[in-house]
């Protein structure tokens, strides 16, 4: 068999199993910039009345990162195309609230976010990770302000079910 073929062989299994993968998994994540295999996440969904629980089993972890980034559509803005993607996530070993500047609505938003924190006394801090973007926030109780965000910035009920994706800890807690 000449080479060539047993290259095809390998290239033709390859595609079938990230085929069976992405069947399985929602996201394949590589971090920007820097080589190794990627990572194959879940979605699932979380409830803004389990956020402290969620925020509390995250900062149990020692993985690095430790993040979940939480995803909802709004009634008058329903596609997926225009979800808001919330994130928390620990680090210098301190969770914090981030505003990732990826999604178009997020981007749209972000002076909506920065007006919603300072009325909250906080002060977002503009970061840069990975060739990622995001304002950080890192209030006494991340996970009370982030459902404030969910609540009270985007007017959704209190048990409002999110999208979740989630790494370096375990969740749910049994």
């Amino acid at each position: 068999m000449s080479s060539a073929a047993i290259i095809l062989g390998i290239i033709a299994a390859m595609s079938v199993a990230v085929a069976v993968l992405a069947l399985k998994y929602d996201y394949l994540v590589w971090d920007r910039g820097k080589m190794g295999m990627p990572r194959l996440l879940r979605q699932t969904e979380v409830r803004t009345d389990d956020l402290p629980a969620l925020v509390e089993a995250m900062s149990r972890g020692s993985a690095i990162p430790r993040w979940a980034t939480l995803m909802f559509s709004t009634p008058d803005r329903p596609s997926d195309q225009d979800a808001v993607a919330l994130q928390v996530s620990v680090e210098n070993g301190k969770a914090g609230f981030e505003w990732v500047l990826l999604a178009p609505r997020n981007i749209e938003d972000q002076e909506k976010f920065r007006t919603f924190a300072r009325a909250h006394g906080i002060e977002p801090v503009a970061h840069t990770t990975n060739g990622v973007s995001y304002l950080r926030v890192e209030p006494a109780d991340v996970a009370k302000f982030t459902g404030r965000v969910v609540t009270d910035m985007y007017d959704r009920p209190p048990a409002q079910s999110l999208a979740l994706v989630y790494e370096g800890f375990d969740w749910p807690q049994s």
